[in-house]
């Protein structure tokens, strides 16, 4: 109830600060993208959410690096997100804090980056992003053209019914160069130390990556749980296919991990990680992830790991975050507040069909 009255209070206070530096600011007639004789040689791209957000806009940024080379690219990352840009080189970074203090230095560092333009990767209203824009004193503030309360100066006109990375794409081609998602680099960079850690781990379980499927059992929220006994069974089908499950999870779920691990012996338990750059060592080479919708799944799909997602259902207006541009299967929910009429039948056929693939395509 707290976490909910302090966050209420954080959006308030990013609405009061965007009163205050807004006046007068208004929609308007609007260009869908920076006008032919504009061009920015500095952009400032809002991405202060999720770490599989990040995820998927990486390859966008190398992208535009590569069409706009001398570009001056900085990005708004949140404290759990910025992980994914560690090794990436000549990318300013600001990381976006919640409480005053952090947020007005990141503000400032905003300032201080003086962008040209700067582009809200959200496809919602975001009164943060907009404050940073703001502040910044970008000339061109770049949104998706949907329906918001917030005036950006450039609403770009991007598919809206398809995949996210569409969404995004078409949103990024609004600094004026179409942004194709074709043979992107889109794998997450890790160093010889996490790398080191996956290798250590392989050699004492003495298994080999490439046969197991790793499944994920913990997800960020709990209508997206699914239970020991359910995942047991999908292990079940993975060793009767000659495959080991690799049991993935989050701290707080070792419990339900070993339970899975005493319930299909045979099963293996992933290390405890350091972070996630140290899990996406660990899974870049399995065969195949089972997971709910979480960030594991765009982990593992940039590294073209195929993919069995359990997903609730998605919002109808807005794009969907499926495995991007990998072999998938996609479980779907009936309804919003559970995963429960996903049987693991349903997953285990998955794998089963994901598995023939893979032999019929080395044949």
């Amino acid at each position: 109830m707290m976490s909910g009255i302090l966050k209420k209070l954080e959006v308030l206070s990013r609405r009061i600060l965007f009163r205050a530096i807004a006046p007068g600011v208004s929609s308007g007639n609007v260009p869908s993208s920076l006008p032919v004789d504009e061009t920015a040689d500095s952009i400032l791209i809002m991405r202060q959410d999720r770490i599989g957000d990040m995820i998927m806009t990486l390859p966008l940024i190398r992208r535009i690096r590569s069409l706009y080379p001398g570009i001056r690219t900085g990005i708004v990352a949140s404290e759990s997100n910025r992980i994914i840009l560690k090794y990436e080189k000549g990318l300013d970074v600001i990381t976006y804090r919640k409480d005053p203090g952090g947020f007005v230095s990141s503000l400032l560092e905003a300032r201080n980056f003086s962008p040209d333009a700067i582009v809200d990767m959200h496809m919602h209203d975001s009164t943060t992003s907009f404050v940073y824009a703001l502040f910044s004193g970008a000339e061109w503030k770049l949104h998706i053209d949907r329906e918001n309360r917030l005036p950006f100066n450039v609403r770009v006109k991007a598919p809206q019914d398809g995949h996210i990375m569409d969404a995004f794409s078409g949103l990024l081609s609004g600094l004026g160069k179409r942004i194709e998602t074709v043979s992107m680099h889109r794998e997450v960079t890790l160093s010889a130390e996490e790398t080191g850690f996956a290798e250590d781990f392989w050699n004492r379980s003495a298994t080999l990556p490439e046969n197991c499927v790793a499944v994920n059992i913990s997800a960020g929220g709990e209508n997206r749980r699914w239970g020991v006994e359910r995942y047991a069974r999908v292990c079940s089908c993975i060793m009767e296919l000659g495959l080991k499950p690799l049991i993935l999870y989050s701290p707080q779920d070792s419990s339900s991990a070993e339970a899975v691990c005493r319930s299909e012996p045979g099963s293996i338990i992933s290390p405890v990680t350091p972070g996630i750059l140290h899990l996406a060592a660990i899974i870049r080479s399995v065969s195949m992830l089972v997971s709910p919708d979480t960030s594991v799944i765009h982990l593992a799909a940039s590294y073209g790991i195929p993919v069995v997602g359990m997903y609730l259902p998605f919002d109808p207006s807005l794009p969907k975050w499926y495995p991007w541009d990998v072999k998938s299967e996609i479980m779907m929910a009936s309804d919003h507040n559970s995963l429960d009429s996903v049987t693991p039948e349903m997953v285990s056929g998955a794998v089963r069909r994901l598995v023939s693939d893979a032999v019929h395509s080395v044949h």
